[in-house]
């Protein structure tokens, strides 16, 4: 699938829309290539972690996209474990972009991290920042990633999403609100699924956001 016109495409220095095309074509090949994509790990992390700084703000959140779906289903850690420390210091300016979209997807591509090695991403530092950045705001299909390493790390009882419930709580409101494609079937019943569990464990948190039990199908 990798043939050449496509890495030839996504390392032109000349043509931003070449350069963001290509490297989306990766992002999708990723995504849905599943394991199999695990031995072209090295030579596309190389290429990757390039576009992570790329001039062009299409082929940057096309990367952070890609290299999200390359991590959470390649099997080669050896290969993008190294590149952790320098795939999140690529991330944490993109989360400071305006644009929306650069924005939902540093965000999907540090939960797509998070999900893969938690044991390997600063959650203290990383969480405060994603969870301000929440709800997101153009690429709904990102929500299926952030809401999954949210759930994970409520049930993991992680320490740092913990104290952020306060904060966190209003964002399942607002996703479970309008527009319905904010989430897909499945990631919307794991979202109803957090809310009964954090009532469950602490009626009080919503007593300021009474509609997000209503939504949850609770009240």
């Amino acid at each position: 699938i990798f043939e050449k016109p496509i890495l030839k495409f996504a390392s032109s220095e000349a043509d931003n829309l070449e350069r963001s095309t290509g490297v989306g074509v990766i992002a999708e090949c990723a995504a849905n290539m599943g394991a199999t994509v695990t031995p072209y790990t090295g030579k596309l992390m190389h290429l990757l972690l390039k576009r992570l700084s790329d001039t062009d703000n299409e082929t940057k959140s096309n990367a952070a996209y890609a290299t999200g779906q390359l991590i959470l289903h390649s099997t080669d850690s050896s290969t993008y474990l190294p590149q952790y420390e320098t795939i999140l210091h690529k991330l944490a300016p993109m989360l400071q972009i305006p644009e929306a979209r650069i924005k939902d997807n540093a965000s999907g591509c540090l939960c797509r991290m998070i999900l893969a090695h938690p044991d390997r991403v600063p959650l203290a530092q990383v969480l405060p920042a994603l969870v301000d950045l929440l709800p997101l705001k153009e690429d709904y299909e990102e929500n299926t990633p952030v809401y999954q390493c949210i759930y994970k790390l409520y049930e993991q009882g992680e320490p740092t999403i913990n104290s952020l419930t306060s904060k966190v709580i209003p964002v399942l409101e607002s996703v479970l609100s309008p527009p319905e494609d904010q989430l897909s079937d499945e990631t919307r019943e794991l979202v109803r699924k957090l809310v009964h569990n954090l009532y469950s464990a602490n009626q009080a948190l919503f007593a300021a956001n009474p509609n997000a039990l209503k939504l949850a199908g609770i009240l």
